[in-house]
């Protein structure tokens, strides 16, 4: 009878310590920035939802406090007339972590506030989707440069990317985005004029032969 009852202590031991190295409390602490993104980036997206940081407050070039909120959290405001759809919609969910400076020796992260509630349905199923078909750093080292220095088009990265990613989904949409990003804007092309027309005429002021 002693010998049971141990062993189920033991259990229950074993069972509370995977239960709090999962779950996410007021008063958590975590090794360090790094391993505390990482973990609450997880824990929501288990829960149906992505978080961003939000506000983060640094004291002699060392991060001390920052606050952690569901992307749909904040409002949108635009001064446009048309119709637009949007994440923010003022969710209150957010999470306040520190690092102390006192009594800290090991420079811990401590989670201090957990506000648990969402303004709108968390879908585990759409987190997942999202979070495999979005493309990896090598991925998108791939894409830049068959952008700026093969000029290759959407259709021919398309298939490149297939063939050396066959397990990865592509998405049209995605790839366009990611092409665009690194292609010139109008913008950037009439300024690197303009910086090339400038320069042109400063030699001229000094050869003007």
């Amino acid at each position: 009878m002693s010998d049971q009852y141990n062993l189920e202590s033991q259990e229950a031991v074993h069972t509370n310590v995977e239960n709090e190295a999962v779950s996410l409390f007021k008063g958590k602490v975590l090794t360090s920035w790094e391993t505390c993104n990482s973990f609450i980036t997880e824990w929501a997206r288990k829960r149906g939802f992505n978080i961003i940081k939000d506000r983060v407050h640094c004291k002699e070039n060392v991060i001390r406090r920052r606050t952690y909120i569901c992307e749909h959290g904040r409002n949108y405001e635009t001064n446009s007339e048309k119709e637009t759809s949007t994440k923010k919609i003022l969710c209150k969910w957010h999470v306040n972590a520190s690092c102390p400076k006192l009594k800290n020796p090991n420079s811990a992260i401590f989670i201090n506030t957990i506000v648990d509630e969402h303004n709108h349905l968390l879908n585990v199923d759409a987190i997942t989707f999202e979070t495999e078909k979005k493309f990896s750093i090598e991925m998108i080292e791939d894409v830049k440069f068959l952008t700026q220095h093969c000029k290759m088009g959407s259709i021919a990265q398309m298939k490149y990317l297939e063939g050396k990613y066959p397990a990865h989904p592509i998405y049209k949409k995605d790839l366009y985005a990611i092409i665009r990003s690194f292609r010139p804007t109008t913008m950037s092309l009439m300024s690197d004029a303009t910086q090339m027309s400038n320069w042109l005429d400063s030699q001229k002021e000094k050869d003007p032969r």
